[in-house]
């Protein structure tokens, strides 16, 4: 796999890297060179994939719905007007799978940061049992990582701007998301 080749377009702004949470473990490996915090949830495996990853190339925010997302998405928030990238999983973290959060939306619309949209595949693969239908490489297996084009959500964007940016995100990821189709 390749690792993320900015665009001269990406070195002047932090993005905001989305991924659904099944291509996770690929996504986090293709924007390291990027230095990006990360999502992650308060969860068990939250800490075994913030041990595993190290504090070296990434930063974290930690949370999830309720509360701890509210901490979360300001800490995101504060890192993109620092002017650094961030990584989120836009269907985590527990789902269901597909539906895109308001979370990504959001965090684009104030600060001003473009969405970068991630999709692996991996042929070579397997695919578990979970909610989320993690895709795991076989060792030594090719992946590519696709990359949408980037995307806005204006300051003054309203619910029709949101709804066109979450069906944008659905396309690319190639998912229903029928709980938000009123927007």
């Amino acid at each position: 796999m390749a690792e993320f080749e900015p665009q001269p377009s990406d070195l002047n702004q932090p993005l905001i890297f989305a991924c659904l949470h099944r291509d996770i473990l690929m996504a986090i490996m293709h924007v390291r060179p990027m230095r990006p915090s990360l999502l992650v949830s308060q969860s068990p495996d939250g800490d075994i994939l913030t041990r595993t990853l190290g504090k070296r190339d990434y930063g974290y925010a930690r949370g999830a719905t309720g509360e701890d997302g509210k901490r979360a998405f300001i800490c995101l928030r504060r890192e993109l007007e620092k002017g650094n990238s961030i990584g989120l999983a836009v269907d985590g973290p527990k789902g269901p799978y597909g539906m895109i959060n308001e979370g990504v939306l959001q965090l684009s619309r104030l600060s001003g940061a473009p969405i970068v949209p991630l999709r692996a595949e991996a042929p070579r693969s397997r695919v578990l049992g979970t909610w989320d239908r993690t895709v795991v490489p076989h060792l030594f297996s090719r992946v590519v990582m696709h990359r949408g084009e980037s995307m806005f959500v204006s300051r003054d964007g309203g619910e029709p701007e949101l709804g066109a940016a979450r069906r944008q995100l659905q396309d690319f990821f190639g998912v229903e998301g029928a709980a938000h189709e009123d927007s």
